[in-house]
């Protein structure tokens, strides 16, 4: 039985410096794929990064298209209006009296690029 995460299962949260250089992006990813124990080889071929598309990679044999874009779920802090500034850091984590919503964040996955049949 395998034990290493499914390739489409891998995602990373680039932040938004790494994530506007498609080079980072795919490397932050191909990081994370190798350290949960795959074989993963860039592939030199064009992709479309305005449509979202990072990069493609080998993964022992099959290809994958990377793609970057908002689809990680997490939240975002609502402050009362007045509390922006240089102290926002020092909030304390957990505090029932700081409203949140639900965004999502970049995220940068992979998705099994099918051969035509």
């Amino acid at each position: 039985m395998e034990h290493r995460p499914d390739p489409i299962q891998i995602i990373t949260r680039p932040s938004v410096s790494v994530a506007e250089d498609r080079i980072q992006a795919l490397g932050a990813w191909v990081h994370a794929a190798r350290r949960a124990g795959w074989r993963v080889d860039p592939v030199d071929e064009p992709v479309d990064w305005p449509a979202g598309e990072c990069g493609l990679v080998d993964i022992e044999g099959l290809r994958y298209l990377l793609r970057i874009g908002l689809r990680g779920r997490t939240r975002a802090v609502l402050l009362p209006a007045g509390q922006a500034g240089p102290g926002t850091a020092e909030l304390p984590a957990g505090d029932r009296a700081v409203a949140s919503r639900p965004v999502l964040q970049l995220t940068t996955w992979a998705e099994p690029v099918l051969a035509p049949e």
